[in-house]
């Protein structure tokens, strides 16, 4: 078979209602006929689709029979609008706009499907909003529908790391780059200079007070301060919302998801919302998740675990295309089970009917210790015996001056295959600031696949402070690797202790014989989240309004302080 020509035509114009031109690039067989598109809206250069998490290449697209658009967003490297970007605004409006345009080319046969990964997967949920009638399906790829819990804020904390990061090494340098155009090189030189500083030393940027005092961004990015400035559940992330739309939604929708990427719980979220509606893409959707981090659509995670132990089988570039065969062109499909999951620890992919799993059977692992759980040489257990009427507490001290470090797990920051995936927690658990409770070396294995969250009992010395918590995976070796974490703003009002649940996301991952379940708590991981002051309302103007608190965790009769986990009965032999 003759592959076919591809005919490259770039920056073609797409005029918006608003009159903004916004630039497309499309990738299509010469020869005559009406094709099936798909279409990406991104704000990372459409020029270079490589970098934009590379989900699918257009040339392999086009022999398969699909046109590729690639349309550059609204402020973003050709498109036309002056303003300065706002991620998120009007994505939905702007796609639904290219989705109609695309269909209606001469090249089209009138049908549209959407993919990309990360903040690419944004406009395809804001189309939905839209309605636009030639979109037929979409592929959300290491992405979230939702803001406010699962993209810039978690549990209540702001996600410093990823938000500050990625504003500063994804989106600010086209920015500057726009801005000098427009306005002349004088007028931005200190901007420029602030963003080349940052990037170098991304700690200093880090660890900034106030939050919102980011001179790299001044000018050029007013999102970041508008997110800072409204917290989860303003009327300003309402407006964003696209929850109603997943209700509302017919289209079929393939998920993709990591164990370890940032966006985790906004793809489940978004899984979950259409299938709670029970409307007609109910059926149609399908959920895949791999052990990715937000770096790797392929299938690898970091080099501390998955790049050796994951053996790269799956063509998730293919799988794709024929997803879109399926739905746009009346192909075959790629056949996929509701859902398909790669389970940890046995390191094998499983097929799936539900997420989660309805035989998966929520149990609790109670904290248990004699009063001294600090680090990984205290006497902290994890047992499924209840605590004791009169069992110690645990104490620690949670300085933001010294937090607890970020090491690994679903995180988006500098020296991604250095700090994000399973990594090895060992250093962070000699810490006195971090309390260990670990179970006994297990005889049989024990599969945890689903949604897991911990209770945890706090008295705190701060009227407001933040509890993290960690699952992580103890091999006999000692090597403890990371499988997820989440953390919970608080207000500890009163003398009793207050009851705190931490949704530490989702995982999947058998525990072999011989290895150990442990729980990791504390109150900080940075630069993952902002460190909260233990003031009343968490921000600190300088370091100097950092303040030092004591946090006890009960665990007794009354108060039983417990790791809940989604256990997986063993099929009988």
């Amino acid at each position: 078979m003759t592959r076919p020509s591809v005919l490259r035509e770039r920056d073609l114009p797409i005029s918006l209602p608003d009159g903004v031109v916004l630039r497309a690039d499309v990738h299509r067989d010469p020869a005559p006929g009406r094709r099936p598109v798909l279409l990406q809206f991104t704000a990372y250069d459409k020029a270079n689709w490589a970098s934009v998490n590379g989900v699918i290449n257009p040339e392999r697209a086009v022999d398969h029979g699909f046109v590729v658009v690639v349309v550059d967003a609204r402020g973003r490297f050709r498109s036309g609008g002056d303003e300065p970007f706002r991620p998120f605004a009007r994505s939905g409006e702007d796609a639904a706009a290219c989705v109609e345009w695309a269909a209606a080319q001469p090249w089209s046969n009138g049908r549209v499907g959407m993919y990309g990964a990360s903040n690419n997967g944004v406009p395809q949920w804001q189309a939905l909003r839209h309605r636009p009638p030639a979109l037929r399906t979409i592929v959300p790829h290491f992405t979230a529908s939702e803001f406010d819990d699962g993209w810039v804020w978690r549990g209540g904390a702001f996600q410093l790391g990823f938000n500050l990061w990625w504003s500063l090494a994804n989106l600010a340098p086209d920015q500057v780059r726009r801005a000098v155009a427009r306005d002349g090189a004088d007028r931005h030189r200190q901007a420029a200079a602030e963003l080349s500083r940052a990037l170098r030393d991304p700690d200093t940027a880090f660890r900034r007070l106030p939050l919102d005092d980011v001179p790299a961004l001044d000018g050029i990015a007013p999102h970041y301060r508008e997110w800072l400035a409204h917290p989860p559940g303003d009327p300003y992330w309402q407006e964003l919302s696209a929850r109603a739309a997943l209700a509302g939604t017919e289209l079929p929708v393939l998920h993709v998801a990591g164990w370890y990427n940032v966006h985790l719980d906004g793809n489940l979220a978004g899984h979950a919302a259409i299938k709670a509606a029970g409307g007609p893409a109910a059926e149609r959707q399908r959920l895949i998740i791999g052990p990715w981090t937000q770096w790797s659509p392929a299938l690898f995670g970091d080099t501390c675990g998955p790049e050796r132990r994951f053996p790269s089988t799956m063509d998730m570039e293919g799988l794709q295309l024929a997803w879109f065969d399926e739905h746009l062109a009346d192909g075959a499909g790629p056949g996929l089970p509701p859902v398909l999951l790669f389970v940890m620890g046995v390191d094998e992919w499983r097929d799936e009917q539900e997420w989660p799993l309805a035989r998966a059977r929520p149990t609790e692992w109670f904290l248990r210790s004699a009063g001294a759980a600090n680090s990984r040489h205290g006497d902290g257990r994890l047992t499924p015996e209840p605590p004791g009427e009169a069992e110690p507490h645990d104490t620690f001290l949670y300085d933001p001056r010294h937090p607890v470090p970020t090491r690994g797990g679903a995180a988006y920051l500098p020296n991604p295959a250095g700090n994000s995936g399973p990594m090895d927690q060992r250093a962070i658990e000699d810490r006195a600031d971090v309390l260990v409770y670990t179970g006994d070396p297990l005889s049989e294995p024990v599969e945890v696949t689903g949604p897991v969250h911990a209770v945890l009992y706090l008295r705190s010395t701060a009227p407001a402070t933040d509890l993290t918590a960690k699952l992580v995976d103890v091999h006999p070796d000692g090597r403890a690797e990371l499988l997820c974490d989440g953390i919970r703003r608080v207000t500890t009002a009163g003398d009793g202790p207050v009851r705190v649940e931490v949704d530490l996301i989702a995982t999947s991952n058998v525990f072999l014989p011989g290895h150990r379940i442990r729980l990791e708590v504390s109150s900080s991981s940075f630069p993952k989240y902002d460190r909260h002051s233990n003031t009343e309302d968490g921000t600190a103007s300088s370091e100097a309004g950092l303040r030092p608190a004591v946090q006890t965790i009960v665990h007794d009769d009354r108060h039983p302080s417990a790791l809940v986990l989604p256990i997986v009965p063993t099929p009988p032999r």
